[in-house]
């Protein structure tokens, strides 16, 4: 991987980010064509966490994008645990292929570590995130909504081992 510097978005940043997210997805296994829309949406609510929004910049350029942001997931048990969304993940056409992704991925982890928080979801490719660590929600007893979203490709991944032991439950992807 070339020499990237990851850091908190901009908010000057902001439209060439949407257009970058619009780019990466254009080639996208699992997409619906309105991520970098969803993204805005995502920034402008409750649920932006500011420093868990990060960009991968080489020699003063956006290459590569992701934003956690906060979700809860509803325990069976009564109560909630706060979990955390990953989308987007984008990167560049031309920065692919590079290592890029994982680590933006790796270091968005530390920070939510760093922050407290046990857990990540996603839609997207199990082919791709599964080394990461993620997996299907339901194999942790975990139910998703809006059921249109195939089961294969709603996805979550533990921060710490048996983060989600133990806690079934429910939430919703796009609340």
């Amino acid at each position: 991987m070339s020499s990237y510097t990851i850091r908190p978005e901009r908010e000057h940043e902001f439209p060439l980010i949407h257009a970058m997210i619009k780019d990466a997805f254009a080639t996208a296994v699992v997409v619906d064509g309105d991520e970098q829309d969803f993204t805005d949406k995502l920034r402008a609510g409750k649920s932006y966490i500011p420093g868990l929004a990060l960009v991968a910049e080489e020699e003063g350029r956006l290459a590569g994008h992701i934003m956690l942001t906060r979700l809860n997931l509803t325990l069976d048990v009564g109560g909630t645990l706060p979990i955390l969304l990953l989308e987007p993940l984008s990167v560049r056409l031309e920065n692919r292929r590079r290592g890029l992704g994982g680590a933006l991925i790796q270091e968005a982890f530390n920070r939510a570590r760093r922050l407290d928080y046990t857990a990540v979801f996603l839609v997207g490719d199990s082919t791709y995130y599964s080394r990461f660590g993620f997996r299907s929600v339901g194999e942790f007893g975990i139910r998703h909504r809006p059921a249109t979203i195939p089961a294969h490709y709603a996805l979550a991944c533990e921060l710490y081992y048996g983060a989600l032991a133990d806690k079934a439950g429910s939430f919703h992807f796009f609340e």
